[in-house]
């Protein structure tokens, strides 16, 4: 109870055309072709460690050994440095193209193919933690026939709320198009029942700009207490976009 607030961004980041996410299903846009693109890319394979590795620090795990979820893992960029940490992972991708890359025998990782607007078949209860990089703004938009964004990020959140271990955090870093898309993330993980704040480094900066959204979920304590509501109280309010777990902005 008490925790930060979280706020809608007050400004969308800047339309671009190319965005992956507004041409194709990912599935469909990370085709072979494509896959090997990313995975031979040596500029997108260090943003996306330089991301995973803030996430981590967000995901504030001190002792080596957890179990996480890396949620949009692609072809396993994000989970390199949630083994270098001594972790082990559990990664979800819609592209199998993607997945193929990142299956490595012998590493503390699996892999499987689902669609995170879908619910999640996986044991209750058991990650430590969950990062996502760069995946879940997918969610927010209709990218086939018959979804309806708001309740497919409704979904996401249930089941990410379920998988977790009681009082686990997970640190998403995202792009919303929009800020009606932050908006529709942050209600569903208001109505989900998790706390939490959202973390902007370089705040000042349109190029570099990152936005973490750092979620608590709910302890059994808080849950038998009536911990929707505390938390409904202390994310849902207004006030600008912070940093959070004593991170603060990056400038």
């Amino acid at each position: 109870a008490g925790g930060p607030r979280l706020s809608t961004p007050s400004s969308p980041r800047p339309v671009l055309m190319s965005r992956p996410e507004r041409t194709a299903a990912a599935q469909a846009f990370y085709d072979p072709a494509e896959a090997a693109k990313y995975s031979a890319s040596a500029r997108m394979g260090r943003t996306q460690r330089h991301l995973a590795e803030r996430a981590l620090h967000l995901l504030d795990i001190r002792q080596p050994g957890a179990l996480l979820l890396d949620l949009g893992c692609g072809t396993g960029y994000s989970g390199a440095p949630l083994e270098r940490a001594g972790h082990a992972w559990v990664g979800l991708d819609l592209s199998e193209s993607m997945l193929r890359a990142a299956r490595a025998p012998g590493k503390r990782r699996d892999v499987l193919c689902a669609d995170l607007g879908a619910p999640l078949w996986l044991r209750r209860r058991v990650f430590d933690g969950a990062v996502s990089i760069s995946a879940v703004q997918w969610l927010c938009h209709a990218t086939a026939n018959g979804h309806d964004p708001a309740k497919r990020v409704r979904t996401f959140f249930r089941g990410l709320k379920a998988v977790l271990v009681p009082g686990a955090r997970a640190v998403l870093q995202l792009y919303p198009e929009q800020p009606e898309h932050m908006g529709m993330l942050r209600d569903a993980a208001v109505a989900a029942g998790f706390s939490g704040t959202l973390v902007v480094d370089y705040p000042r900066s349109e190029r570099s700009k990152k936005l973490f959204l750092v979620l608590t979920s709910p302890n059994q304590a808080a849950a038998a207490a009536g911990g929707r509501r505390r938390a409904v109280e202390s994310v849902g309010g207004g006030g600008g976009a912070k940093g959070g777990g004593g991170a603060g902005k990056r400038r």
